[in-house]
């Protein structure tokens, strides 16, 4: 019988919950991708669904904490790319809040989880052991 072979390839990295650390975001998010078969507009869009939700994470959940730590996975597998952020942070579910189209008022926040949801084919949350647990998927091969 023959081994079941994954072709799931998946990276790792912990950032601190600042600002700064957005050039390693990049450099991680360009070289993760390096081998992967997908277009420059692909690559444009993960980086901003990946600043997105950084800057989130950094702006909501750890404002004052610089130090905090944000792990980052990133898993390539045939057909797309999945990348989970989880953080320490207060428990807090983009997906479930009022989109700003339907509260009326563009001003209070939320376009950003839209742009996310815009330019990825599945986004979830959940609550695991106290973290926040948050993956995007984007589709390249189907």
């Amino acid at each position: 019988m023959a081994a079941d072979v994954s072709t799931e390839r998946s990276k790792h990295i912990q950032l601190s919950s600042n600002t700064n650390e957005c050039q390693r975001l990049y450099d991680f998010l360009a070289q993760s991708l390096e081998q992967v078969p997908v277009t420059k507009e692909f690559r444009h869009d993960l980086k901003l669904v990946c600043e997105e939700l950084f800057s989130n994470i950094i702006n909501h959940s750890y404002e004052d904490d610089l130090e905090a730590q944000i792990d980052i996975e990133l898993s390539v597998d045939e057909h797309s790319v999945r990348i989970t952020f989880t953080d320490s942070g207060p428990a807090f579910n983009p997906l479930k809040r009022e989109a700003p189209e339907d509260r009326g008022d563009l001003s209070e926040g939320g376009m950003g989880i839209l742009l996310v949801k815009s330019l990825t084919d599945k986004q979830s949350y959940k609550r695991e052991n106290k973290l926040n647990v948050f993956t995007v998927t984007k589709n390249y091969n189907n």
